[in-house]
């Protein structure tokens, strides 16, 4: 039987990759372990997509080209958005619906864009493929799809985490990775460390507005010599601060997955996050979870944290749970729904 010929969205990865490139890559890399399937990369080396005109020139110009060119059996844009003219077959991944939440602060015309065309389209898609369960039933119901058309494919942990040697910083720090936007709730993860003593806060992750308001609380609080926002940052630094980290905190509000914590389990670092479905889900009691927004409660959790450290018998269920999202079952899964369009 022939190979599938798939093209694949995975200009995520080009420049500052955030959750969506390592999902992308990720996700190539293991298909192309697969003997089921040749991956064609959507991809353009020379475009950064990090503005909003350069992500709408993307999904409505360049990838489109680049998909009819590659002329591919199945087309899987794996950043949540597609083109005006939906290809077919195609199979979207929609991580989560963030941008269809009446919280979120953005200009109309970009929250229009990402929530309510974007919807639209995304109804048009021939299969979607979900991170989570909890993300599937919420995708289901708030585009009202048919639930056969919505699988859970999954997310994967890169081994290296898996690898990686503890060095503990002779200066304890907590690790939080992620973009610095509202939804992610960094500022919980401050007024929190302001009740821990002697424990700093690193935050890794691309900067917007937002962290203005989070060097602010650092300053009102007194503590802004405890808090570092470094912005992004490569893969080998990130590697050595989940090396070095004392605790990884994960205050997010709102995720369709939410990697970070399981990479962290993965690297046999204790996590503190927002008791919100997909933690409870994905984490399960392998980490400590807290109310959102309560920073007394991540305090305790965090001090609790610490003082468990990384011998524990949680940070050893952490490892084994982390090892049950591979690329590689990722891959498989995903390989699975292709093959309906053969």
């Amino acid at each position: 039987m022939s190979r599938l010929r798939v093209g694949i969205e995975t200009q995520f990865g080009v420049g500052a990759a955030t959750g969506l490139g390592v999902f992308a890559t990720g996700l190539v890399d293991a298909l192309r372990r697969r003997d089921e399937v040749e991956a064609v990369e959507l991809r353009d080396p020379s475009f950064d997509l990090w503005r909003f005109t350069r992500r709408v020139y993307w999904d409505q110009v360049r990838a489109p080209a680049l998909a009819k060119a590659a002329a591919c059996d199945v087309l899987h844009f794996t950043g949540g958005t597609l083109p005006l003219r939906v290809p077919h077959p195609v199979v979207l991944s929609v991580h989560d619906l963030h941008w269809r939440r009446r919280r979120v602060r953005a200009r109309p015309y970009i929250r229009w864009y990402f929530g309510s065309l974007q919807g639209r389209l995304a109804r048009r898609a021939d299969r979607i493929a979900a991170d989570t369960h909890c993300a599937r039933a919420e995708i289901i119901e708030s585009l009202n799809l048919d639930p056969l058309r919505v699988v859970v494919t999954g997310v994967g942990v890169d081994a290296a985490f898996f690898r990686l040697e503890r060095r503990p910083s002779d200066r304890p720090f907590v690790l939080s990775v992620g973009t610095v936007e509202e939804r992610k709730d960094l500022s919980t993860a401050v007024r929190a460390i302001a009740r821990v003593p002697d424990v700093s806060l690193v935050s890794v992750g691309p900067l917007t507005h937002y962290a203005d308001d989070v060097r602010r609380l650092a300053v009102e609080l007194g503590i802004q010599h405890r808090v570092k926002l470094c912005g992004y940052v490569g893969e080998e630094t990130l590697h050595d601060l989940y090396a070095s980290a004392s605790a990884l905190v994960f205050p997010s509000r709102y995720e369709g997955f939410g990697l970070p914590p399981l990479q962290a389990l993965a690297a046999g670092l204790p996590v503190v996050a927002a008791r919100i479905p997909v933690s409870e889900e994905v984490l399960g009691e392998c980490a400590f979870l807290a109310p959102s927004g309560d920073a007394a409660e991540f305090a305790r959790s965090i001090d609790s944290a610490l003082r468990e450290g990384p011998a524990s018998q949680r940070a050893a269920a952490g490892r084994v749970r982390a090892a049950r999202y591979s690329w590689d079952r990722v891959a498989e899964e995903t390989t699975a729904l292709y093959k309906v369009f053969r």
